[in-house]
């Protein structure tokens, strides 16, 4: 009897290689992320619940195009071309012969709608296991949420179980890459527990305060080692956008580590904002105007976005975009206005609506250009209104403008003040001590009020005027612009006062002067005031008040938003600064 001839060298030397290389590859590319917190053990299932995201598809379709290597098979419930187009963007082309090892598998599942979704999905995975696939290799399973029965409890946890049991008896791996209906409209994760209690790891994929997060339930690895309640945060290289652990909170703030989102590079201006410019930045994205760009920009996670301001654009408008942006896109968004031929007075309202920052008319292209750079990798931190109309309503000036008697001087005023305080307003009021030769009646005449909100009045040797939503350092300016006269010929100098503290104390002094002597009344004396039109409106003039009631976050036109306007911090306050500053030398 003739022996068999002894097995060539080479035949355990591919077994071997071939075993190698399916470990190899049987773990999550996230680059830098522990083996214990990535590694798929044979025989195992893991789930990972995801949104649709750039970081999902970072994770699902680069794990499948390095595991496509080895014999692999990759399912997903999109359509063929969509597999196609998520492989080749992250560095897999399976058209192109030879990329793929010969026993991978590419699938697109599709799910009738009169029957079972789990019955389908283990029908199709036992169907490519027997035809098709290699003994205990990997199966990465996109988009099969609809296949679960996520709101019956029992079908739940039979329907886990049998996933498990089938990978037990198979050997093979299956990675569930989803996100459950109840998770993403309800936040529910309890039914998950029976879901996933026979698996070997359970990890969600979360976009946090700007930034993507690896959170860990449970995972086991292929050496069996448990892991338990880890948080790690993602960015994306910028070289192919594949996804990079952070594991050094030191460093979490480096460039070198990568990008918030791969669209972190991407700037989109409106039209408007770069009109009067003879050369726009190679690369940005100009949009006709900023609902053009409000729409567009809905998408992005960490783009930046350059809105414009100019003397016809609406106030509220403009705020509504600022508003729905931060809540839709999240806070690695970098939102800048503007400003072309007006300027926002009411800049701490965008601030806290939402904006990064504004830039000032007079800022040239190149000085915008390092304004943009220097908003990159930033996180907004501020809290987020949540309604961005009653931040303006706590904007909104009363309609009275220009003289008023004192007693409804002070009454005004106090009101103006409360009602900037949930939005941190700055207002100003001035106590101007007239000259000698100088008649109040005078001084009023020479003041000439317009802008909606601005007040004046006067009592005893002294004119006081309040400007709304103005900061305490341009009250000077202000107040070149209100009178007609020289202020060096009216006053003999001022006080200005630009916090609550201040200004409530110099209205109690006014408030005990007029108690004690009241001030004539000169408003038959007085041309009324001619305030300029508001540039800002609660709604706009043909809004539908019903819809407006029933608009949804993540739908524009939007009205409301995550978190709510008392919760927002406010910024540390500067103590009381009353300053006299004398307009000329006193005799």
């Amino acid at each position: 009897m003739t022996n068999p001839p002894p097995p060539s060298s080479s035949e355990p030397t591919d077994r071997a290689t071939s075993r190698a290389r399916l470990r190899l590859n049987q773990s999550l590319a996230i680059e830098g992320l522990p083996s214990s917190l990535s590694a798929l053990a044979t025989g195992q299932v893991y789930a990972v619940y995801a949104s649709r995201s750039p970081a999902r598809d970072a994770l699902f379709w680069k794990t499948a195009a390095n595991a496509l290597q080895t014999p692999v098979t990759v399912i997903s419930t999109r359509s063929a071309e969509d597999v196609t187009h998520g492989l080749r963007q992250h560095g897999m082309d399976i058209d192109h012969a030879g990329a793929v090892h010969p026993k991978a598998n590419v699938c697109s599942l599709h799910l009738p709608p009169d029957r079972d979704g789990c019955d389908v999905l283990m029908e199709s995975l036992q169907a490519l296991s027997a035809q098709c696939s290699t003994p205990a290799s990997q199966f990465l399973v996109e988009g099969v949420a609809a296949c679960f029965a996520w709101q019956d409890r029992a079908a739940l946890i039979r329907q886990g179980a049998a996933l498990a049991g089938w990978c037990a008896q198979t050997r093979h791996t299956v990675l569930l890459v989803m996100l459950p209906p109840l998770v993403e409209h309800s936040g529910d994760f309890r039914p998950l527990n029976d879901f996933q209690i026979q698996f070997a790891g359970a990890a969600q994929l979360v976009h946090e305060q700007g930034e993507f997060r690896w959170e860990v339930a449970f995972w086991r690895d292929h050496r069996g080692a448990l892991s338990a309640n880890e948080s790690i945060p993602l960015r994306f290289s910028g070289h192919d956008h594949r996804l990079v652990a952070v594991l050094d909170a030191d460093q979490e703030g480096s460039e070198s580590i990568g990008m918030l989102a791969p669209d972190e590079s991407v700037v989109m201006v409106a039209h408007g904002a770069v009109a009067r410019e003879r050369v726009v930045p190679k690369g940005w994205q100009v949009l006709p105007d900023n609902d053009a760009l409000t729409s567009a920009a809905s998408r992005a996670v960490a783009a930046t976005v350059i809105l414009h301001y100019g003397i016809n654009e609406s106030l509220a408008t403009l705020a509504k975009q600022v508003n729905f942006l931060r809540r839709q896109c999240g806070k690695a968004l970098k939102i800048l206005i503007r400003e072309d031929n007006v300027s926002i007075r009411y800049e701490l309202l965008m601030l806290t609506l939402g904006a990064n920052a504004i830039i000032p008319r007079s800022m040239p292209m190149a000085q915008v250009e390092i304004a943009v750079d220097g908003v990159q990798g930033q996180l907004f931190s501020r809290p987020v209104p949540d309604d961005y109309r009653s931040a303006l309503s706590a904007a909104m000036r009363d309609s009275t403008t220009g003289y008023v008697p004192a007693h409804r001087f002070i009454q005004l005023v106090r009101e103006a003040v409360e009602r900037s305080r949930p939005i941190r307003l700055p207002n100003v009021l001035l106590r101007l001590p007239l000259e000698r030769d100088v008649a109040s009646i005078d001084a009023l005449q020479a003041c000439r009020v317009r802008r909606t909100g601005d007040l004046c009045t006067a009592s005893g040797d002294s004119l006081y005027v309040f400007f709304f939503a103005c900061h305490v350092e341009y009250a000077g300016q202000a107040m070149e612009k209100v009178f007609e006269r020289p202020l060096s010929e009216l006053f003999r100098g001022e006080l200005r006062c630009g916090d609550r503290e201040t200004i409530y104390s110099t209205l109690d002094g006014l408030a005990e002067e007029i108690a004690e002597l009241p001030p004539p009344d000169y408003t038959g004396l007085v041309a009324p005031a001619e305030p300029v039109a508001p540039l800002m409106e609660v709604a706009e003039p043909n809004a539908d008040s019903e819809s407006i009631s029933d608009a949804k976050p993540g739908v524009l036109p939007i009205l409301a938003a995550a978190d709510t306007l008392g919760v927002a911090t406010a910024a540390t306050r500067r103590p009381p600064r009353p300053a006299s500053l004398p307009l000329k030398v006193q005799r």
